[in-house]
């Protein structure tokens, strides 16, 4: 059996790192959206951007760390909220 050369054997702990990063940048821009149309179009100030940022990246590590999962998250948002994510 030829092995590809191009393809780079990877880990299981190499899959998890990258997941895990994956989730963070993907908390990182959403974060940026969200605080973007906070900022520009609703008038919050700084003080309440960076409480709402501390909020919003406590709760990116917990679900990267299997405490809470986004699964939940959008649970919460529909039966307490309706609002459908």
């Amino acid at each position: 059996m030829k092995v590809n050369p191009k393809r780079i054997p990877r880990t299981e702990a190499d899959v998890r790192r990258a997941r895990d990063e994956g989730v963070k940048d993907g908390a990182s821009l959403a974060s940026v959206i969200f605080l973007s149309v906070l900022l520009d179009h609703f008038g919050f100030d700084q003080q309440r951007i960076m409480k709402c940022y501390h909020h919003v990246t406590k709760l990116s590590e917990e679900i990267a760390e299997h405490r809470v999962s986004a699964a939940d998250l959008k649970h919460v948002l529909l039966e307490e909220y309706h609002i459908e994510a």
